[in-house]
């Protein structure tokens, strides 16, 4: 009775000012997409989710200017709804407003709801300085917790994050951040050991000759093709969304993201020359020189690490002891129903491998300078989508991707295909993988997304993946198997979700089963309140499950806003563990792991100072206590 008391009583949620610029439809999908990051194991992921929606906050899209791939790397379309607003222009111009926008064939009130924050209607929409002039944000931001552990440093986290922009055309910013454990001036770098860094340009003129669409300097991201090569950043690719099948964009883009391991560090650039008829090419390249983490014997390094933490006496040895270079090209070719791309990236290490060979990883180890060649292709056939990459590494290994986004009648529909080789060495590459590397697999994927009458929507999808050879603690072929559905329900008042999902893996003849749901809607205007739930059943003789509520208490257009959560768990198994994912400090997501039987909970409020300032302050129960700054200057 004192659980269940405690679940009535104390409410939760996990949003703070953020959701109160994006609104529920936007809040919504970040949490569903959250949700599914975490379940892949990629939520490293999430930070660089926001700061893409929290930039375009700040800068929206301009919907009437936007070309095919500035609609796609939107991520909130699909090829249908992108197709019928690029035929809509053409025939009648302009959208110049969201009432219009809704009458486009494809964009329903709820479609129209998601992207309204994030986009604008030309400079008589309200918004007639969007992308002009200057302005700065300065997030600072950190967390205490009790540790019984010895650490070198203060047991505590703090990261200082700064960036400026002048509209779309230019940006600086970097990153500070102690872990942890970390002392606090590590060999000169202040508040711990990660600084990253960037300055870049956008769209610069070079006579009449061609433009420099993109060049940065410091610390980058380059994606290419469907990411069989190099893939830097976040991704939906795997996710249940449709759109998510076809990597989006294949650009350059300074990093900002935490993550002291993904990114380059050097300098990169793109060089575009338009041609007649919306056709144009380009040229990107690329060139990387830093140092990572590892750990080494007699002059090899044994195995990477990836953590980031340097707090301890053995991790701080491994830091930064091994030297990278990473380099490559691409070509692009960009027509009205046509995109080609012939891509090429080489890398290596100033030492050589030191790893134990065994059955399971000796397809996977490779000696001195690598590299990757590929050749991708998506192109627009009626009103279908079809998009591939083909790759080959130096040591003549070889894998490939393709798929298809369709409008089949009122089904938004997209499937994939994909067959990795064992000895496919691409350290750097991004493309769907349910492993750790593209390698030793074959797969197929579906996806389908119905919309339906007063803001119903249905998505359903399944994946299928063969392991042709042996793997970490499977010493024979296998395969595994996942479907799913989901019902959304949007109304004014409130909004509801529910999906069922079951995987299964050959390997040990077992099989998951999950309900999961949410329903929630606002009691006054003062007070929303959300219940979550969900359980699984594993091989069908153990169960897990959750529960919790979620409040947030404030009006939408108040200062201060508090937000509440509690959810009790059982889940006994470690098979049948579960995760609670949450709005955290800005710009950031955290989940906790839900194993055994207790609660889990939390209060996070928020104060905004004036229109620039936004105070946060968060409590937990591990215990553990975090504070935000976020201010922005113009």
């Amino acid at each position: 009775m004192k659980k269940i008391a405690c679940l009535a009583g104390m409410m939760m949620l996990s949003v703070g000012l953020f959701s109160q610029q994006i609104g529920k439809q936007g809040e919504e999908f970040l949490e569903r997409v959250a949700a599914e990051l975490v379940e892949r194991g990629v939520e490293a992921g999430i930070e660089g989710l926001l700061e893409h929606f929290e930039n375009l906050l700040a800068v929206p899209l301009d919907i009437n200017r936007a070309g095919a791939e500035e609609l796609e790397e939107l991520l909130l379309l699909s090829d249908f709804q992108i197709a019928s607003l690029l035929e809509y222009r053409s025939s009648s111009g302009n959208v110049l407003s969201a009432a219009e926008l809704q009458l486009i064939n494809g964009f329903d009130k709820s479609t129209v709801d998601l992207i309204r924050p994030f986009v604008r209607f030309g400079s008589g929409a309200g918004l007639p300085d969007a992308g002009k002039g200057s302005r700065s944000d300065l997030l600072v931001k950190g967390w205490w917790k009790k540790d019984g552990q010895e650490y070198l440093g203060p047991k505590f986290y703090t990261q200082v994050k700064y960036k400026w922009q002048w509209g779309e055309k230019l940006q600086a910013g970097f990153t500070l951040e102690k872990d942890n454990g970390e002392e606090i001036l590590t060999k000169g770098v202040p508040l711990g050991d990660f600084l990253s860094f960037h300055l870049s340009a956008r769209e610069i003129p070079v006579r009449d000759i061609a433009v420099v669409s993109d060049i940065v300097l410091g610390d980058y991201l380059v994606k290419l093709g469907q990411g069989l090569v190099m893939w830097g950043g976040f991704s939906l690719s795997g996710g249940e969304d449709v759109q998510g099948a076809m990597k989006r964009g294949s650009r350059i883009a300074p990093y900002t993201s935490s993550d002291e391991n993904a990114f380059l560090r050097g300098g990169a650039a793109t060089v575009r020359r338009n041609l007649r008829g919306y056709r144009s090419v380009g040229l990107t390249l690329f060139f990387s020189l830093k140092d990572v983490d590892a750990r080494m014997k007699d002059g090899k390094y044994t195995s990477l690490l990836t953590d980031g933490l340097h707090n301890t006496e053995s991790l701080l040895a491994g830091r930064k002891s091994l030297g990278e270079v990473v380099y490559g090209t691409s070509v692009q070719y960009r027509g009205s129903k046509v995109r080609l791309g012939i891509n090429w990236a080489g890398y290596g290490y100033d030492a050589l491998c030191g790893k134990k060979v065994q059955d399971y990883n000796k397809w996977q180890i490779y000696q001195g300078q690598w590299g990757n060649f590929s050749a991708d292709f998506v192109a627009l056939v009626g009103r279908s989508r079809v998009f591939g990459e083909v790759a080959m590494d130096y040591g003549g290994s070889g894998a490939a991707v393709a798929g298809i986004c369709s409008r089949w009648g009122e089904w938004d529909l997209s499937g994939t295909i994909r067959s990795y080789s064992r000895s496919y060495i691409a350290p750097y590459a991004g493309a769907y993988s349910t492993i750790s590397s593209c390698s030793n697999q074959a797969g197929v994927s579906v996806r389908g997304a119905r919309s339906f009458a007063r803001g119903g929507k249905l998505t359903v999808g399944g994946d299928y993946t063969y392991y042709p050879w042996e793997r970490y603690n499977i010493s024979a072929p296998s395969s595994a198997a996942k479907l799913w559905g989901r019902w959304d329900k949007a109304a004014d008042a409130f909004s509801w979700n529910v999906k069922m999902y079951g995987n299964w893996n050959s390997w040990k003849k077992q099989y998951k089963l999950g309900l999961k749901g949410a329903l929630g809607g606002a009691v006054s205007e003062y007070l929303q309140l959300k219940l979550r739930y969900e359980g699984v059943v594993w091989c069908m003789d153990k169960a897990g499950l959750s529960a919790g509520a979620e409040a947030i208490i404030g009006s939408g257009n108040s200062r201060a806003r508090l937000v509440l959560r509690c959810a009790y768990y059982n889940c006994r198994d470690w098979n049948t563990r579960l995760y609670m994912y949450e709005y955290d400090l800005p710009s950031s997501f955290s989940s906790s792991l839900m194993y055994g039987e207790g609660l889990k909970y939390y209060a996070l409020f928020s104060y905004k100072f004036g229109r620039n300032i936004a105070f946060y302050l968060k409590g937990d129960d591990i215990p553990r206590v975090k504070m935000g700054l976020k201010m922005r200057f113009f």
